[in-house]
């Protein structure tokens, strides 16, 4: 802590002085451009009096970045910890993080009995990496076992990719589907992540007689969850020399936007579009925090198949952004591209784990199998023993 009640700094001051230093077209840069210019003219002597600049310049602009941290917590700011464990500003900013992680990361930092470099970010990791492995060593530091932290890291991350896998090879498959139909017979595409609210729209009256939940779903109209089929109307267009009036589902909310407003773009989407929209914007935006987090050249050589699943799956939900906004040949090819791409790195950087999952699969399949046919075997001779009278 600063250990000053009546501080007066402004943290924010000496962010932006920081990044002044540090900062893109900053005072280092300035630096190493006219050390690269000395150089190729040979003079570079010329600079040695200024030559510890650069050094100062790498020690002051985190220090101040530190300091600014915790008169942060001092105000409370929930970011704070995660500024002391060396994220930047601009790296935080509009994203949806863990309340849990932000309580843990602000009060480690605030008691000053707690080792908490643990919390640190390490050299080259991003903040995906970070959040993952922080709550794995939560769990250690909270227990004080190391292999319970590491199996819970394990399994946040893995549930995660699994997520991740599912939503994006899904995409691709039915975008491709819809491509291959829009080609072959100009059926018109529907918006991805569509397909619950196109249920909706065409078997409202089944769902609405399911026991106990038909009550409440009679009472909510169709179109507040699948979209509304008027407002979309606002989106039509010329299509085989006629004008076409898309459903809520095939919309370009753009276009609806453009013509009626946010507001009816907003009931053409509906919740079930709107909140896969919602989300990805919220993947895409975390997607480029990771990247903006991230040493490129230090990732790219320690697991290059990792690496490229951070930039395709950023694609990935840039382009399913696009693609649940404005469905189009393209925007939807994009994402079935992107989505095929992104469950292929996913697969090559987890491909040693699948393999040993497999082969664990197939020995706990073949141990059950012997179990269960020596317990067949088993049952069968009890069962020939109790229908054998003479037995």
């Amino acid at each position: 802590m600063t250990g000053k009640p009546n501080r007066v700094v402004n943290p924010q001051d000496l962010e932006q002085l920081a990044k002044l230093l540090d900062g893109r077209g900053g005072m280092g840069d300035r630096l190493d451009e006219a050390f690269t210019r000395a150089s190729a003219l040979g003079v570079s002597d010329k600079l040695g009096a200024i030559r510890p600049m650069r050094s100062w310049v790498t020690d002051t602009a985190p220090e101040l970045r530190r300091k600014a941290a915790y008169a942060r917590l001092e105000d409370g700011d929930p970011l704070a910890g995660l500024l002391l464990a060396g994220f930047t500003p601009e790296q935080l900013k509009n994203k949806d993080l863990p309340p849990d992680i932000l309580l843990v990361a602000n009060a480690a930092a605030s008691d000053g009995n707690v080792d908490d470099d643990w919390l640190k970010k390490k050299d080259g990791e991003s903040l995906d990496d970070w959040l993952v492995r922080v709550q794995g060593d939560a769990v250690t530091q909270l227990t004080g076992d190391e292999e319970l932290g590491k199996t819970v890291a394990a399994y946040i991350e893995g549930a995660a990719n699994l997520s991740a896998f599912f939503m994006a090879s899904t995409t691709a498959v039915l975008s491709t589907s819809s491509l291959r139909a829009y080609f072959k017979s100009s059926k018109v595409l529907n918006a991805p992540g569509t397909v619950t609210a196109r249920l909706i729209n065409n078997h409202w009256d089944k769902l609405s007689r399911i026991p106990k939940a038909g009550s409440w779903l009679a009472r909510v109209p169709t179109s507040v969850i699948a979209g509304s089929d008027e407002a979309a109307m606002l989106g039509g267009y010329m299509r085989k020399g006629a004008f076409y009036l898309p459903t809520a589902t095939e919309a370009n909310l753009l276009t609806v936007a453009r013509r009626g407003g946010l507001a009816n773009a907003a009931k053409a989407a509906g919740w079930v579009r709107g909140a896969g929209i919602v989300g990805s914007v919220g993947a895409t935006a975390w997607g480029v925090a990771n990247l903006a987090t991230m040493d490129h050249a230090k990732a790219w050589k320690e697991d290059k198949a990792k690496y490229l699943s951070n930039w395709t799956g950023t694609a990935f939900n840039a382009s399913l952004t696009m693609a649940m906004v404005a469905p189009s040949p393209l925007t939807v090819g994009l994402a079935a591209g992107t989505g095929l791409a992104y469950a292929g790195t996913l697969i090559w950087d987890h491909s040693d784990k699948i393999a040993a999952a497999g082969e664990d699969a197939a020995k706990w399949v073949g141990d059950k199998a012997e179990k269960a046919g020596e317990a067949i075997s088993d049952g069968a001779k009890k069962l020939g023993s109790a229908l054998n009278p003479f037995d």
